[in-house]
């Protein structure tokens, strides 16, 4: 993913319009990304403990989450507006992608190609 795209991706879910429909529409309709650039990125943060995804149907007050480690049970089409994608340590990342010049935090720099 070139390094722009990438941090605009990384910003989208952190401006909490991380919704699986909105991240695929606007990274493979838009930019033409291929989904699987979009799962992976996912599926790496989720590993790492980085990012988690939940289910909209399913979450309570304690923001319970579905935790999918190899992502296989999501539908990664511009329907799903089930599962929605977070930072697990927000604060962390809002400090990284919300200053003058931000930049992609160096656990994601291994997705820039480009």
């Amino acid at each position: 993913m070139k390094e722009k795209d990438l941090l605009e991706f990384l910003t989208s879910i952190a401006e909490e319009d991380a919704q699986i429909s909105t991240i695929v529409g606007f990274f493979t309709n838009q930019l033409g990304y291929e989904v699987n650039v979009i799962k992976e990125i996912v599926n790496y943060g989720v590993k790492n403990d980085i990012l988690h995804v939940i289910d909209n149907e399913q979450v309570h007050e304690n923001c319970i989450s579905v935790q999918i480690v190899d992502l296989s049970e999501i539908d990664w089409s511009i329907s799903n507006v089930k599962n929605e994608i977070y930072y697990n340590d927000f604060d962390y990342y809002r400090e990284k992608l919300f200053v003058s010049d931000p930049k992609v935090p160096q656990e994601f720099m291994r997705f820039i190609k480009g």
